[in-house]
Formats: C-alpha cells, structure tokens, sequence
C-alpha cells in the first residue's frame, strides 16, 4: 500500500499525482477508466478535497484525465512509452502500441556538415550530409522533433518524395541496402526554446527530453546522427538493464 510521506519536501498532492500516473501506466486506470472519486481519494490518502482538487487540476491540465459533471473522471490517455534497448524507429514503436502515427516534414535538404557534427561522423568538415527535420505527431497530437544527418554512402539517394511516402527514416535505409544495426545514444533533460515551443504548440521553458544518437550500418559505417526531443510530459524512455 502507498503511503505519504508527510516529513518530505514534495507536496502531499505531487505525491499522490505520482502515485495516480504510475497505475496509469501499468494500466491499472487504463485508458476508459473511471477513476476514485475525490471523497474517495481524500479517505484513502487522508487528505483534505483541496489538495485531492489540485491533484485533479494537474491531471486534466496535462491531459490524462477527463471530469464530466455527473458521469465522473476518466483516464484519456496515458504516456507514449519507448525503450533504449533496442534499435527501433518511431514509427515502430508507435505502431507496436497501437497508436496512428504521422510525420511533417520540416526541412529537408543537403548540407556542408560543421565542424561538431562532421566530427561525430569521423568526416572532413565540409562533407556533405542530408539534414532531414520532422515534426511527429501521436493521435493529432505533436510529440516531438526528429533532427537527422544522414551520411550516405557513395550511389545511394534519398528523395523528400520517398522520405514523405515511407515516414521512417530507419524504413528506408533497410530498402536503399544500409540498413541500421547498432547505435550509441545518450538521454538530457532540456528546455523548450522559442523556435522548439511553437513547433510543438508547447510553453517556452516545457520541459523536453532529448535523445541523441549515432547510427551504424554494415561494417560500422555511421550512417546517421539523431536528436529525437520530445515533450517531456507525454513521453518517457524505459531501459532494461541486467548484472
């Protein structure tokens, strides 16, 4: 049974905030769910309806929950959850859970690589790259951006038409012969700026979670690099990991 820790800096109703979303996401509130009520909630963790409400407000304001006047509060939806074990696409993992995925193309056109991204490569600075930007979108709703440099080997090219008709990137490497095979990633915690903000129709200052990658084809070729930054709120990584 969960208890409050009523010595501890967090506030009682983060506290419960947090305990509501985690069986959201094992799926004891799935998705349709009705949930406790607030004199429900107010017994079970002794708290006042003050604090139940402000945990309500949170809920509904991040977009997990729905309270309709005589029927009660539903879950709506839960977090878009991806793992780090496995290299997957994006449009893989959505398709796993069952969720309509759909990709905006940003920009998309060769570029002469800077020195820090030709450096990841192993490339002369100046090299060409393909620069490949995205916004994806999970049930109409924007989720995050997908930034690729892409380094294709000699002979092989890739059309905005055929980036636009296939939506992954890891899909049509596996079609051109250099499919991706392993990859080095590490996670950041950031900060929506300006230009990040309005793209996802976020606040500057949201928080985001940034995923950073180099991707290897045959023969340990880096085929591409990555920033995948999401919306921190609707998207969390997992990571199984053994000794």
């Amino acid at each position: 049974m969960f208890h409050l820790n009523r010595k501890s800096p967090i506030p009682l109703y983060y506290q419960i905030k947090l305990k509501i979303l985690e069986r959201i996401e094992n799926g004891e509130f799935a998705v349709g769910k009705l949930l406790p009520t607030e004199m429900e909630l107010m017994v079970k963790y002794s708290v006042s309806r003050a604090t139940v409400r402000r945990v309500m407000q949170d809920l509904e304001k991040d977009g997990y929950i729905n309270r309709t006047a005589g029927k009660g509060t539903f879950v709506i939806r839960s977090k878009i959850s991806r793992e780090l074990t496995h290299l997957t696409s994006f449009t893989e993992d959505m398709k796993h859970l069952g969720k309509n995925v759909c990709s905006k193309i940003i920009k998309f056109q060769m570029i002469s690589s800077q020195d820090s991204i030709a450096e990841k490569f192993g490339i002369p600075t100046g090299s060409p790259l393909l620069y490949i930007s995205r916004l994806r979108s999970v049930e109409d709703e924007p989720v995050a951006i997908n930034i690729s440099y892409i380094n294709l080997p000699e002979g092989i090219h890739i059309s905005e038409k055929e980036m636009d008709e296939v939506g992954s990137i890891y899909a049509l490497l596996e079609r051109k012969g250099v499919p991706p095979l392993e990859s080095d990633r590490t996670l950041e915690a950031i900060e929506a700026n300006e230009e990040r903000a309005k793209i996802l129709d976020i606040q500057v200052g949201s928080p985001l979670m940034m995923v950073e990658g180099l991707v290897y084809t045959y023969n340990q070729y880096p085929i591409e690099y990555h920033q995948v930054i999401s919306v921190g709120k609707r998207y969390k990584y997992s990571i199984h990991l053994k000794r």
